[in-house]
């Protein structure tokens, strides 16, 4: 599967305001970076009793849609053209959304959850519309990644939009129907991409079964999730362990790549393990502390997010850099294993009912905290711009 790499130009903006907009991802991951920290601060907050902040709302849908929401526009924005071989999204239908966004998620968190989250949905329908209209008049043959990344997308809007209207805790549904879905789907089009432009052999060559099986699976996940019925999550997370299995071994990511590409076979070869992990803890544990959703979150979406986030920062500043991973990457890609290993370690001294558990689940948040902190310090000179 072909498609053209290589980053728009943009034009030199004199100012500050017009070097920060002139790329929709700078805008978008900037959010993305304020709210992963702002987000983990208050959860380690309601860990040592700061504060009296609702979990659900700041942990659940402070990542679902003001980290990982926030980088799925910034990327689908700058890719969505891309993908349909039409002229780039012009900033004044970015702009303006992109403020909203930002107040939705502000005035949910902190004012009127049900407002704010109206506020949220509706400009990710706008999005949506914008995306659609795009497709509608694509350039491109093969418009069916595009399809289902916008699907996605629409089904995303419309379950926050369904939890506010009806105060209701859709948190799985949302996690495996729209963020695992939306993960995976822009993975399984990006990634072998990326291998193919470095290694130069031919990738395996998807199936047509392979993208609505999998979104499938993971929507029939969340949903038992939501049911709680353990014989439809044994059933359902057995067979998506056999399928994405059988799919990312399809893939032979598994190769001697740079890192910047090798963090990408990692965050699978996490997707695959957390499949498992979900279908053992179901049968052989009554509760786990979110141990598999947890090696979803931060060994698949987190892992690609870094690696993703690196790597587009990089092609698309300005001026290009050169898209490898130094020493300091290298030490962000660790460390993001690291984070993951305490969480981890957390739902293992959970499950063996000891009390150390509180102390790896302080030290995991408090490490995503420093995995932001520093990786805004690599790359946020070319997210914001400062200097022309």
């Amino acid at each position: 599967m072909q498609f053209n790499t290589a980053p728009n130009q943009p034009i030199i903006e004199k100012t500050w305001w017009g070097r920060f907009t002139s790329q929709p991802h700078q805008m978008f991951f900037s959010s993305a970076i304020f709210f992963a920290l702002l987000v983990m601060t208050l959860t380690l907050f309601t860990f040592i009793g700061i504060g009296n902040f609702d979990f659900s709302l700041i942990h659940g849908f402070g990542l679902n849609y003001a980290l990982f929401t926030n980088a799925f526009l910034g990327f689908l924005i700058t890719v969505m053209p891309k993908y349909n071989s039409t002229a780039v999204i012009a900033k004044n239908k970015y702009i303006y959304s992109w403020i909203f966004y930002q107040l939705g998620l502000i005035i949910a968190l902190f004012v009127n959850e049900l407002f704010g989250k109206i506020i949220v949905s509706f400009i990710i329908f706008y999005f949506v519309k914008l995306f659609y209209e795009i497709i509608k008049n694509a350039n491109a043959i093969i418009k069916e990644d595009s399809i289902y990344i916008n699907s996605i997308l629409f089904f995303g809007g419309i379950l926050l939009l369904i939890e506010a209207l009806f105060s209701t805790n859709l948190s799985n549904l949302i996690f495996f129907a729209y963020l695992l879905s939306m993960v995976f789907i822009i993975s399984l089009r990006m990634i072998p991409a990326f291998f193919f432009s470095f290694t130069r052999v031919p990738m395996w060559q998807l199936p047509k079964y392979v993208k609505p099986i999998s979104i499938l699976l993971l929507i029939t996940t969340g949903f038992a999730l939501h049911t709680n019925n353990s014989i439809f999550i044994s059933v359902t997370s057995f067979l998506g362990s056999i399928f994405f299995g059988f799919v990312i071994y399809k893939l032979n990511l598994f190769r001697k790549v740079p890192a910047i590409l090798y963090i990408l076979s990692i965050a699978l070869f996490w997707f695959e393990v957390a499949y498992i992990c979900l279908f053992l803890e179901n049968i052989f544990i009554e509760y786990s502390f979110k141990l598999s959703f947890h090696i979803f979150a931060l060994g698949f979406v987190t892992t690609l997010l870094i690696g993703f986030g690196s790597r587009v920062s990089l092609g698309h500043a300005v001026p290009a850099q050169p898209i490898v991973a130094d020493s300091f990457t290298k030490l962000l890609f660790v460390l993001t294993q690291i984070v993951l290993f305490l969480r981890v370690m957390t739902s293992i001294g959970f499950i063996l009912n000891s009390n150390i558990y509180t102390m790896f689940l302080h030290a995991s948040s408090t490490l995503w905290i420093l995995l932001f902190i520093l990786w805004l310090f690599k790359f946020g000179k070319y997210l914001l711009r400062i200097k022309a």
